[in-house]
């Protein structure tokens, strides 16, 4: 009978701790990302990787675009090893907006620099493309408040599998409609990161076409949650609205160009 009753008290006390820990979500945010993902070959193998990143974000009365989020320039060295694997080098420079407008207890604009470096495997299929993308990013990162809000150093570590697949013919060729799948993992590290290592879990969607082997655009629909910072058993989520444009130029003399230029990532 005492053993029956320690069984008792036992899972009692399981289902208390179980229940304490029990994963909550946060209200279903909504921001708008429009971005323009640049390259510029000025070697052979060398090429000069510049984005700019435009984010609004929304509320219950006006989802998506209510206010500005952020505007971010990433720029870096991409060194082109092989048709299969690339990696790139370089820094971010990040401008965050204010949560809350007009209110004096918040800098209406602060900074979040960031390092990155990136590794890229490209596998190719007949009639689709895969990629395995690894970034880590090296941030130094403040909150919003104007006081008492210093800079802490930390890491990102991003995980990115995605695919394009044409939708109109075999190939990913100017005049070609695609298809893209993506799904990336965030994980966060530092001193002030307790217990909240997801950062990011991102599934993303996204139509695209080929305008020419220099110009191309994508449109599509991105599912996000991750941990809260203070803690790490109530999960934010976002729907985020996507529009992005990618810009390929060869900035060599002219007698050094060749007819192609890569059409993907």
């Amino acid at each position: 009978m005492r053993k029956i009753l320690l069984i008792i008290f036992l899972g009692s006390c399981f289902n208390i701790s179980a229940q304490e820990l029990e994963s909550e979500f946060e209200e279903l945010g909504t921001n708008m990302w429009l971005s323009s993902y640049n390259k510029f070959r000025i070697g052979e193998k060398l090429y000069w990787a510049a984005e700019m990143h435009y984010r609004r974000i929304g509320n219950s009365e006006n989802p998506f675009v209510d206010r500005m989020a952020q505007i971010y320039n990433r720029h870096g060295l991409n060194y082109v090893v092989s048709p299969n694997f690339n990696f790139t080098v370089g820094g971010v420079f990040r401008l965050n907006f204010t949560p809350e407008q007009n209110n004096p207890e918040y800098d209406p604009l602060y900074i979040e620099p960031r390092i990155w470096h990136q590794y890229l495997f490209v596998l190719p299929f007949p009639r689709f493309m895969l990629y395995n993308r690894i970034r880590i990013e090296h941030r130094w990162k403040r909150g919003a408040a104007v006081t008492n809000d210093e800079f802490k150093f930390g890491n990102r570590w991003r995980y990115n599998f995605y695919m394009k697949i044409p939708i109109n013919g075999d190939k990913l060729k100017p005049g070609t409609f695609y298809v893209s799948p993506s799904m990336e993992l965030i994980m966060q590290s530092g001193k002030n990161i307790v217990g909240s290592f997801v950062e990011d879990l991102r599934l993303y969607g996204n139509i695209g076409y080929i305008a020419s082997p220099r110009v191309s655009s994508s449109f599509g629909l991105m599912y996000t949650t991750g941990q809260n910072l203070n803690d790490p058993t109530l999960y934010k989520r976002r729907i985020i609205l996507r529009l992005s444009t990618y810009i390929s130029l060869d900035f060599r003399k002219e007698e050094q160009k060749i007819p192609t230029i890569k059409l993907s990532d």
